[in-house]
């Protein structure tokens, strides 16, 4: 290359680097006027990038399942911050969205864990979301698992803020009684009765839900099923059969009506993260 197409090739990218830089101007002028779900989206594209690009993969295929994780997180930021209306939009909360990326790249490969924190990103992005949001739900989706977030669903789907949950406890032939399982709550395998008792100490651990044994739900109906399962029938029947022999010391076996109820704060956590 030659003097003078030398000073040709370094004057066009002057121009081209004075194009780009006026045109970033004025996109960034424009984003701070009045920013728009696509530019909001990009930005935290570029974040999502910046925080999560850093991960080691091991081996090709490895590197394009990342890849892939990746663009449809943020593709899911995005589809949440377009249904935003263009007046509702602003600027996200960055002690926010900042936490909220930086966690997620250990859950981001989960579709439902990527969903809300894709959800909680977004909701950062919505003026009518302000007096509902907190940092705290970054920790709160850490801290969940599948089946407490099944849980937390549920509120959801059954549009109710309070669910039905027993204690099993042993009549005492002497005054009183002892607890036999504590904090149960039957949804799908009704002889599991243990399946869920550890998610409802967690989720009251979180203050997302309260679980109230001096309450319970007026409709008995919530309840039977409580009482139509094997492990209740077998231990019923247990009982009976030996409450004549003076060493046992139980004379029936029932259940303690409660209530599984979400608390302010879980309620937030429904209608912006699930």
């Amino acid at each position: 290359m030659d003097e003078k197409d030398k000073q040709l090739y370094e004057t066009t990218l002057v121009v081209e680097s004075a194009k780009q830089t006026a045109k970033l101007g004025k996109d960034v002028a424009s984003d701070i006027v009045r920013p728009t779900s696509k530019s909001i989206g990009e930005n935290i594209g570029l974040l999502v990038d910046g925080v999560l690009g850093w991960l080691g993969v091991w081996g090709q295929k490895q590197k394009i399942r990342q890849e892939k994780n990746l663009e449809e997180f943020k593709k899911e930021i995005n589809k949440n911050i377009e249904a935003i209306p263009q007046d509702n939009l602003k600027e996200p909360t960055m002690y926010i969205v900042g936490p909220a990326i930086e966690a997620s790249k250990y859950y981001y490969e989960e579709a439902q864990f990527k969903e809300m924190f894709a959800k909680l990103i977004a909701a950062s992005c919505d003026d009518r979301d302000n007096d509902k949001i907190s940092p705290y739900f970054v920790e709160a989706i850490k801290q969940i698992s599948h089946k407490e977030a099944m849980i937390l669903t549920l509120f959801r789907d059954k549009k109710t803020s309070a669910l039905p949950i027993v204690n099993y406890r042993l009549i005492l032939k002497t005054i009183g009684e002892k607890y036999y399982e504590k904090y149960v709550f039957i949804h799908d395998n009704p002889d599991n009765i243990r399946k869920y008792s550890d998610s409802l100490i967690n989720l009251q651990r979180l203050g997302l839900v309260s679980l109230d044994f001096q309450n319970w739900l007026t409709d008995n109906n919530f309840y039977q099923i409580y009482k139509d399962n094997v492990f209740f029938k077998n231990t019923k029947q247990e009982i009976l059969k030996n409450i004549e022999n003076p060493d046992f010391e139980c004379k029936d076996f029932d259940i303690q009506k409660g209530i599984l109820e979400l608390t302010p704060l879980g309620k937030n956590f429904i209608d912006l993260c699930l």
